[in-house]
């Protein structure tokens, strides 16, 4: 063979070398526009949701979500609702003007009675108690004997106070039982008008603040087989109507709630800046509560440890008279779009 034979032979073998790594880049090329195709090809979806505005649980999610544009990014057309309280977001649900909502630990027996439906817990708080006024005499619980407490009906407050009173071997029939609208027990309190309040943050940390000298009673670190969870929950019409939209909800759910755990001071700044809640007051929320990694959440659903975490409310529920008996889990619970969502997003 001659030198040029040779070399002609070599300019084909790198020409045919050359034009395969091109098709190969051009195939691995189309697939990146593919896959992000794939995701806008998505159609636009719409939700209304509900959140407390004075809670870095209900706020911190929505001013995050608002930050990082995810919304938009998940393809949600979003109507957001402000609430003060999480029952007026269940009768929201109810009369139809209400797809998905937060709400706290006081209120997950309207879930479990068949209100709503659980599609993810949000945390675990510390931050319900029972205090003393300055001056009132009252040391312990069983100090409490006949003494004016202040507590709103149906909240975590109620919880707090049926724990205590439960453990001291009291019931409410040893107390002068007072109920009140919770930013009214802030004041009845201050005011001396009550000796006692059963009260949860932030409102726990305004009596604080403003009578340093209050006396902590119990707080839920003292009762550690009952946890208290709060929950973002979904309108059974939505679920039956719109579950892929519940679905990208949880999926801007997940990825704000990462964000959250990392970047708290972020996210408690947005969430003042949104709210109007001075920045302290959300901070001493964080301060007082637990949230879990979005990865950890899949694993208690494929565990049963979330369904677990709301039977054992459940049990103090009945006691309050909230519910009459315990309900399935599965009646009120929704995991398997949870774990769609995060499927989703691998």
């Amino acid at each position: 063979m001659t030198l040029i034979q040779r070399l002609a032979g070599r300019a084909a073998r790198l020409a045919w070398t050359f034009a395969g790594a091109a098709a190969l880049f051009g195939s691995v090329a189309a697939l990146a526009p593919a896959a992000a195709n794939a995701q806008a090809a998505r159609p636009r979806v719409s939700l209304t949701v509900g959140y407390i505005d004075t809670s870095i649980n209900g706020v911190g999610v929505i001013a995050t979500a608002n930050k990082l544009d995810l919304w938009s990014k998940a393809g949600i057309d979003v109507k957001l609702i402000p609430f003060t309280n999480g029952p007026t977001q269940i009768q929201a649900m109810a009369a139809g003007s209400l797809d998905i909502g937060y709400v706290g630990g006081g209120a997950i027996w309207m879930p479990a009675s068949g209100q709503a439906v659980i599609i993810t817990p949000n945390e675990k708080t510390f931050g319900d108690f029972l205090l003393a006024r300055p001056g009132s005499g009252i040391k312990t619980v069983q100090d409490m004997r006949g003494k004016k407490v202040g507590v709103p009906d149906g909240g975590s407050g109620e919880m707090i106070l049926t724990l205590a009173l439960e453990k001291a071997g009291m019931t409410m029939a040893d107390i002068q039982r007072v109920p009140l609208d919770p930013p009214n027990v802030v004041s009845a309190f201050v005011a001396g008008q009550i000796d006692v309040a059963a009260i949860f943050s932030p409102l726990s940390n305004q009596i604080r603040d403003r009578l340093p000298d209050t006396l902590v009673l119990a707080n839920n670190k003292d009762f550690p087989n009952t946890q208290f969870i709060g929950a973002w929950v979904a309108s059974k019409q939505a679920l039956a109507g719109k579950p892929e939209a519940v679905q990208r909800f949880l999926e801007v759910w997940q990825q704000a709630n990462d964000y959250r755990i990392k970047n708290p001071k972020d996210v408690v700044a947005w969430s003042s800046a949104a709210s109007g809640a001075p920045a302290p007051q959300l901070q001493g929320q964080v301060d007082a509560l637990e949230w879990w990694p979005s990865s950890q959440i899949l694993a208690d659903n494929k565990s049963g440890v979330t369904r677990q975490r709301f039977v054992s409310m459940q049990e103090l529920f009945v006691k309050l008279g909230r519910i009459k008996s315990p309900t399935a889990p599965d009646a009120f619970i929704n995991t398997d779009l949870y774990n769609r969502a995060m499927e989703s997003q691998k």
